[in-house]
């Protein structure tokens, strides 16, 4: 038998297979209701902690932004500076400076919403 005829008859047993196996994962109980899963514990801070802890997230949150304005400020004035002074190397560098804050920014945001949904406000 040839390689391509052998390829051909393990493609075509292979589809009926496959589709069995798709419509057995996929088929559910007869009688499965809907399950809604919450969270049996609340988070909560303990008593005399919430009001330091989110003066420490505070700052924590500001003082990483205010990080990421001066990294931006400092990139951006590599690159004017490489470009004015015909120095290739620092306007490299402010560029990826640059690409990097905008990481930071992005990751940093969303940060903030992991953290923001595993706190929240109570039990939803």
């Amino acid at each position: 038998m040839s390689p391509y005829r052998k390829a051909a008859v393990r493609a075509v047993s292979t589809v009926p297979l496959v589709a069995v196996g798709l419509v057995v994962l996929t088929a559910g109980p007869a009688t499965a209701a809907p399950v809604e899963l919450t969270a049996a514990v609340c988070p909560e801070a303990p008593p005399g902690v919430q009001a330091f802890a989110d003066q420490v997230t505070a700052w924590v949150k500001w003082g990483v932004l205010a990080l990421i304005g001066i990294a931006a400020v400092v990139s951006l004035g590599s690159v004017l500076v490489g470009r004015m002074f015909s120095h290739p190397h620092a306007s490299r560098f402010g560029a990826m400076g640059v690409a990097v804050v905008v990481m930071v920014a992005i990751t940093y945001t969303v940060i903030l919403v992991i953290l923001d949904s595993i706190t929240g406000s109570g039990c939803t």
